[in-house]
């Protein structure tokens, strides 16, 4: 279920224009063949937890998502989306030496009005795992997404009730997998190529169902790198409140979330 964290608007997102088109980006990596495991690093809420809040350590405040990103960029990593770690794997595309996938479950504001800027600085990207129900609760727009994806942002899916799909069976089943997707495809006009277990829970049924709704993969809470020998079980990294820049190095360098 989505948390309520306040619809409070941060602003127009800075930007260059035709007149004025600011300062030039980061310099774009040399590009490579890999097929090795990338870390997919795994964010909810990025704002800082209010007082009371159900889950504290979903949240990740700004300032400290901005020195992580940072820490990344100093260290080599380049933010990529599922889809162009899934074309290096299977199609032998080119991606940078470093590719990392910053990923942003359910659909909070603040991906929005502080992720999506911040990631903007380094040239980078992210990939939103949308629980529908964020959109009708108005936590994002649809004109949210639509300019996130106009950023170049990925689109995925993370159902649409945000159900523990290893009690499902059936048409439940389907309407949260296949049917989250379909819902994607129409509105936003993306292919939503990539399933997020909600909690990360699943079983083999639900990875059938993924199968057969045609997602390319789907993420989990697994701690550990993404590899090509799991595209249905992908692990990643968790990132919480309490994790700064030295527990993201600690957790790269291992391999391991929390």
């Amino acid at each position: 279920m989505v948390l309520a964290i306040g619809a409070a608007v941060v602003g127009a997102i800075v930007g260059g224009n035709a007149n004025n088109p600011g300062p030039p980006g980061p310099p774009k990596p040399v590009l490579v063949h890999s097929q090795a495991p990338v870390p997919i690093l795994m964010y909810h809420v990025i704002a800082s937890a209010p007082a009371g809040a159900a889950y504290p350590e979903l949240f990740t405040k700004p300032i400290r998502f901005r020195a992580q990103m940072a820490y990344l960029a100093e260290h080599g990593y380049h933010g990529v989306t599922m889809q162009q770690v899934y074309d290096a794997w299977e199609h032998d595309a080119l991606i940078p030496p470093k590719p990392i996938v910053i990923s942003f479950d359910d659909g909070y504001r603040g991906d929005y009005t502080d992720a999506m800027p911040i990631l903007r600085e380094h040239g980078w990207v992210g990939n939103l795992n949308l629980q529908l129900g964020a959109v009708a609760d108005g936590e994002l727009t649809e004109q949210m997404i639509k300019s996130m994806l106009g950023a170049g942002w990925e689109l995925d899916s993370h159902t649409v009730h945000h159900l523990d799909v290893t009690t499902l069976s059936g048409a439940a089943l389907r309407e949260e997998i296949a049917g989250s997707r379909a819902i994607i495809q129409k509105r936003f006009g993306v292919p939503a190529n990539f399933f997020c277990y909600p909690a990360g829970r699943f079983n083999a049924r639900a990875v059938n169902e993924v199968r057969r709704a045609g997602y390319l993969g789907a993420t989990t809470t697994m701690p550990g790198l993404a590899s090509r020998a799991e595209l249905y079980k992908l692990r990643r990294i968790r990132m919480d409140q309490s994790d700064g820049v030295s527990d993201l190095a600690r957790k790269l360098g291992g391999g391991k979330g929390a």
